[in-house]
């Protein structure tokens, strides 16, 4: 065989390789959706909440390259804490009724304002934290490499700094 033959026949297998690559880069690259799905995307969602009588706020976003991202903001209960779990069924069901697929869930817990009157339940941690705070020495801002490092290092000797740091 001719080495002419050989390297027109590689060159024709490499642009047609090409071509397939770039046909199926385009049929996998996700195409935004209409903002009336993602106003479906985001109802189906609310109803999967309110029927089981959970009051959430919930948006629906499309993120290029990724696909359909549902924001969701339900007051803190012990049923999410296994929130992954909801994820998978609450994507079934976006998919089932829609059509559409949601690639991720971000959740949102929202603190609660108040703090209850009686804290000595928090544990030890909660009163630390509430005597550093009190403490007219306890004060939170910026501060350098070096100056982090040397207190990482006084804690791992457990060095006692005289000047009251």
């Amino acid at each position: 065989m001719d080495l002419g033959v050989i390297f027109v026949f590689l060159g024709m297998t490499a642009v047609i390789g090409a071509m397939i690559y770039l046909i199926g880069l385009a049929l996998l690259r996700k195409k935004a959706p209409a903002p009336n799905d993602l106003v479906r995307v985001a109802d189906a969602t609310l109803a999967y909440f309110r029927a089981s009588d959970v009051d959430a706020k919930v948006d629906c976003v499309f993120v290029p390259g990724k696909g359909l991202v549902a924001l969701v903001e339900v007051d803190p209960q012990e049923r999410f804490r296994s929130s992954y779990i909801i994820e998978q069924t609450l994507k079934e069901q976006i998919l089932r009724i829609t059509g559409r697929h949601l690639v991720e869930v971000y959740w949102r817990f929202p603190m609660i304002d108040k703090l209850p009157p009686d804290t000595a339940h928090a544990g030890p941690a909660f009163a630390a934290m509430k005597s550093a705070k009190q403490d007219p020495n306890f004060d939170i801002g910026e501060t350098s490499w070096d100056e982090y490092e040397r207190a990482l290092s006084r804690a791992a000797g457990n060095e006692i700094r005289k000047d009251g740091g």
